[in-house]
């Protein structure tokens, strides 16, 4: 598991969004985890946002790799 999060933030070619990606990632996870075990309500809208967030940047990461293939692929 170290191995892969280190390559995944290694390598020069760190995104932004695959760093927001991940902590957003992170954060709803234990968020959930947290309200299992607690009566504590996390604001809905919060949730919402971040996983918004989160949905964007994987996208965006997703669609550049596919794109910068191709651009490479014509020059």
């Amino acid at each position: 598991m170290k191995k892969f999060i280190a390559g995944m933030f290694g390598g020069g070619d760190t995104s932004i969004k695959r760093v927001i990606a991940f902590l957003g990632f992170l954060f709803i996870a234990v968020t959930m985890i947290l309200n299992l075990y607690t009566s504590a309500q996390p604001s809905k809208d919060l949730i919402d946002s971040l996983e918004t967030i989160v949905l964007v940047c994987i996208g965006g990461n997703v669609v550049e790799k596919f794109l910068g293939k191709k651009s490479e692929e014509s020059k």
